[in-house]
Formats: structure tokens, C-alpha cells, sequence
């Protein structure tokens, strides 16, 4: 998992360094946007949802690179949204705000 430690707004108290948990039944669109620093290996992440990736986020190796991905969910009062590291180990997120993980609910069910 992916660690988002600097929350910007979290208005509904549903997201906890990173791991999103819907306080309501609803639509929702989560977007993540990450950068990867020079490495041998590429970044490869997904967005899961309670366990099952549902997008791929992929930045090439040796080159400051970004990948970026937006979904939308329907999503249960209780169920997790977050994001992971596929691949590899070793592979780097750059931080000091470039890289982000964002969501907000479309429609209440």
C-alpha cells in the first residue's frame, strides 16, 4: 500500500493515510496521480477496492515519470478504496506533493 501522509481535505473523516473507507453507499471517482524518480525498475500500482484491482498506474524506469489513472466506483458504507505497488519491492514514489490520491462521492444510493 501506498501511504498518503499530508491530507489536504477530508471532509466525512473517511480517508486514513491513504486507505479510503466510504462512510456512505454511493458513486464515487477516485483519481491518483503518481511520480516515480529514477530507478532500474518501473513503477507499476494499482486502485484497488476491498482487495480487487480495478486500474493499473504504470511510469517508466530511469526518468522522473508520472503516471495517472481515474476511476469510478460504486462503493458500500464500510468498503476500501486505496493504492498499491504491483511489482516490485523496491519501486518509489516521489513525495512533497507530486504525487496525490484523490476521491469524492458522485451520487448517494
Amino acid at each position: 500500500m501506498i501511504l498518503f501522509d499530508q491530507v489536504i481535505l477530508n471532509d466525512g473523516g473517511g480517508l486514513n493515510h491513504g486507505v479510503f473507507t466510504a462512510p456512505f453507499t454511493g458513486y464515487y471517482l477516485f483519481s491518483t496521480s503518481l511520480v516515480h524518480p529514477p530507478q532500474e525498475e518501473s513503477l507499476h500500482a494499482g486502485i484497488m477496492h476491498n482487495g480487487l484491482l480495478i486500474a493499473l498506474i504504470h511510469a517508466n524506469s530511469g526518468v522522473y515519470d508520472q503516471g495517472t489513472q481515474t476511476v469510478v466506483l460504486k462503493v458500500k458504507a464500510g468498503e476500501q478504496v486505496w493504492i498499491e505497488n504491483r511489482d516490485y519491492n523496491n519501486e518509489g514514489v516521489h513525495g512533497n506533493a507530486y504525487s496525490s490520491f484523490s476521491g469524492f462521492l458522485l451520487y448517494q444510493l
